[in-house]
């Protein structure tokens, strides 16, 4: 167990120093790599939980911590954190917790620091519990929206939702949906007419039927631009209508838009996103025409039906799935992907058809990121109308205005939680 620990740690730090995602941080860790599967679900099991938690284990680290931990001591830092979580957390032994630390920390020669401090929280661990409020595990430049924009009733209920396992949710094909009892295959449930939301644990390629190319795991929310897109076409020949799909890398949205039978081209910048795309494509034996290119450099005198821009944001739709969202100040970022969304937007104006549709979306619930970059496209192109969107649509998330939507990443709508999504369709005039 103190393997697992201190190697937990490890990829921790690689995470906080670099502010890598967990998978990245992991490719080069040997030893996290020639751990068992049990042992491997335990670590990324600590580290998820430290991160989701990270605001409050710093509360009380700046709380009891009179010296602050030197910066050199990263790693020290990160032992820390994580025995923290656990003691206040999660349901595991204080004993087990602290003896491990300190006879981790002993290797620094820190280990009456590590010991004294753990015992501390161990012994005022009710106390310390009750102080601390979920909303600051939540960094400023998302808190700061989300109460100003939604209020401080949706700052709680995401700050409830995202400490919490997210699940993992599965497209059945549509074609296959009748043939199997899918809920009892893939021991989980329906959570709506074809999308099963499973435990995520073990690997994908593990699940029944996964090689047989049946269905491909997609968020509920990133289904919702296609079924917009079906709704739109609903009576028209499928075939002879043209759909771009921008971003279109893992290629849920594209593989939506097959199955419904849409004449489907796909652009991707990432060469490795591709590869997984090509992957994903393979496995499910679908086709499509897919682009490698930059979309804000893409010429074509093609016009299209409708484009479908899945624009890089800053994901803080996804901070329940990806933690290491919470311990990055991304105001920086955010400007740039900000111009670059702009770019890619206006790319679109005249790839579109008269009377064609571009739906925008980014998995972000920042407002810059999503209705205030609508708001500005539109006042400056007078030319593109909102189009509203379905009852049933906008009932998974809060309308802002005619046609834009935001999915919000907590518990009201489905019980496990929903990722956060911006959508907004407009129309060429």
């Amino acid at each position: 167990m103190s393997n697992t620990r201190e190697i937990a740690t490890q990829i921790l730090t690689d995470i906080y120093r670099n502010y890598e995602f967990f998978e990245n941080s992991i490719s080069n860790n040997k030893k996290y790599n020639r751990l068992h599967l049990r042992d491997k679900a335990f670590v990324k099991f600590l580290i998820y939980n430290t991160l989701r938690r990270n605001g409050q284990v710093e509360k009380v680290i700046n709380t009891l911590v009179r010296k602050p931990i030197r910066k050199n001591d990263l790693f020290i830092q990160n032992l820390v954190r994580i025995s923290i979580c656990q003691i206040l957390f999660l349901d595991i032994k204080d004993y087990s917790i602290v003896n491990t630390a300190v006879e981790i920390a002993k290797h620094y020669k820190l280990d009456k620091f590590v010991n004294g401090l753990l015992r501390n929280v161990c012994r005022n661990k009710e106390k310390i519990s009750k102080s601390l409020r979920l909303e600051c595990n939540i960094p400023s430049w998302i808190n700061n929206d989300i109460k100003k924009n939604l209020g401080k009733y949706t700052l709680i209920n995401i700050s409830k939702t995202i400490i919490k396992e997210p699940f993992l949710d599965i497209k059945i094909k549509s074609n296959y949906l009748e043939k199997k009892d899918w809920s009892k295959i893939l021991d989980g449930k329906f959570i709506f007419k074809d999308i099963v939301r499973v435990k995520n644990e073990g690997k994908i390629e593990n699940k029944p039927n996964y090689k047989d190319g049946i269905w491909w795991v997609q968020s509920f929310s990133s289904t919702l631009p296609v079924r917009i897109i079906s709704e739109i076409f609903k009576e028209e020949n499928k075939k002879t209508v043209s759909i771009l799909d921008v971003g279109a890398a893992p290629g849920g949205k594209t593989f939506q838009l097959i199955e419904q039978g849409f004449n489907v081209t796909s652009i991707e910048i990432s060469k490795k996103r591709i590869e997984r795309f090509d992957d994903n494509s393979k496995r499910l034996n679908y086709k499509t025409n897919l682009i490698n290119n930059d979309y804000i450099k893409f010429k074509s005198k093609k016009l299209y039906d409708c484009i479908l821009i899945d624009a890089p944001c800053t994901a803080s739709g996804l901070i329940q799935k990806k933690p290491e969202i919470l311990i990055k100040d991304k105001k920086l970022d955010l400007k740039r992907l900000e111009i670059k969304q702009q770019k890619m937007l206006y790319n679109s104006i005249k790839k579109i058809r008269p009377g064609g549709f571009i739906l925008y979306c980014v998995c972000s619930i920042i407002s810059d990121e999503g209705i205030n970059q609508i708001n500005k496209f539109m006042k400056e192109n007078k030319n593109f109308e909102p189009i509203p969107l379905t009852d049933e649509i906008s009932s998974f998330g809060k309308t802002l205005k005619k046609g834009s939507l935001l999915i919000i990443p907590d518990e009201r709508r489905i019980i496990g939680g929903i990722d956060g999504f911006f959508i907004s369709l407009m129309k060429k005039k």
